[in-house]
């Protein structure tokens, strides 16, 4: 090889590395800069119920965290579509996060909207599992869950039992566990949860699978029982309730809460957000509401890596129940 070409091939590696390196030194500036204003937060539901005051305790402690702060924005709509429609049309720049639920698992499956979690978005990571309850009336004929299961399979489809969600969560959640069980279950919708104890307390329906959060005061008080909690083991709040794997049902699925960006942020911005939510779950305030509302019985956090396939998974089971229920071809 001549010196002339080997003096252009040395020219042109110094050129490459140079460029290489400049866009690197680009990109730690970029990281080093951000944020330069304040984070969204986009809660895909109204103030107040349980996705808006997960967030807001989330938030609470990332704003020592952020010079610029951190503003929840309450966008509901759409099965909770709407407000995941809105941060899939933001810049991917790491200034607009959305509240995952359980909701947008089910949407990838029968989507109502053009933005799919899966496609659109990028975990930051998984927050919360919540855990489900078979609740039933305090003064019900069925005592334990064995006899709930016995009486279901001598007479299927007779158990009738509530949710407010028709191809959504609450039914999926009470098919598939009595389907777990080898039981047909009937499936009764109301527009609320207030209604749904109240078909309960008056007689009118066998029972429902609830979030214990919701159900824990009526189930302490003797005015529900609950005859199984859906988890690996006994909730601590319900120490004499047996847990479904303890009897013998391999199904654990819960609710769950996790915090999404627009597919194609930055990893460097991704990876900062991931740190400050993680410091942030640490924070006395966060740890206080979890507690107070039973969050913390099984671990909810998730990395994004672990959240991502977490996802894939129950979209694969969603997909599954919703077919069987004929919502899906």
């Amino acid at each position: 090889m001549d010196k002339k070409r080997m003096f252009c091939l040395a020219l042109a590696g110094l050129l490459a590395l140079a460029l290489w390196g400049g866009q690197a030194a680009w990109r730690e500036a970029a990281a080093a800069d951000y944020p330069e204003r304040a984070i969204e937060i986009v809660v895909p539901f109204g103030a107040g119920g349980g996705s808006d005051t997960a967030a807001r305790a989330v938030v609470e402690g990332m704003k020592p965290l952020l010079k610029h702060g951190v503003v929840v924005t309450n966008m509901p709509g759409g099965g909770a579509t709407k407000g995941m429609l809105y941060v899939s049309q933001q810049p991917a720049d790491g200034y607009t996060v959305l509240a995952v639920t359980t909701s947008h698992l089910i949407d990838a499956v029968k989507p109502k909207t053009r933005a799919h979690i899966l496609n659109d978005f990028d975990p930051l990571c998984r927050i919360q599992w919540d855990t489900s309850g078979v609740i039933v009336s305090g003064d019900s004929k069925f005592k334990t869950l064995e006899e709930l299961i016995d009486y279901g399979k001598k007479n299927p489809k007779m158990l009738k039992f509530a949710g407010t969600s028709p191809g959504g969560w609450s039914e999926i959640q009470t098919v598939a566990f009595f389907k777990a069980a080898g039981v047909q279950v009937t499936f009764v919708p109301f527009d609320s949860g207030a209604e749904i104890k109240a078909a309960i307390l008056g007689g009118h329906i066998h029972g429902a699978v609830e979030e214990l959060a919701e159900t824990l005061p009526l189930i302490q008080a003797g005015k529900l029982r609950a005859l199984c909690v859906i988890m690996d083991k006994r909730h601590p709040a319900l120490p004499d309730v047996p847990s479904s794997v303890e009897r013998g049902l391999n199904y654990t699925h819960g609710l769950m809460r996790a915090w999404g960006v627009k597919k194609g942020t930055p990893p460097e911005r991704q990876k900062f957000l991931l740190e400050v939510i993680r410091k942030a779950l640490e924070n006395p305030t966060y740890v206080k509401y979890i507690k107070e509302n039973h969050l913390d019985v099984r671990p909810g956090y998730l990395g994004p890596e672990e959240t991502r396939k977490y996802w894939e998974e129950e979209i694969a089971f969603f997909t599954e129940v919703l077919k069987d229920l004929g919502y899906v071809k």
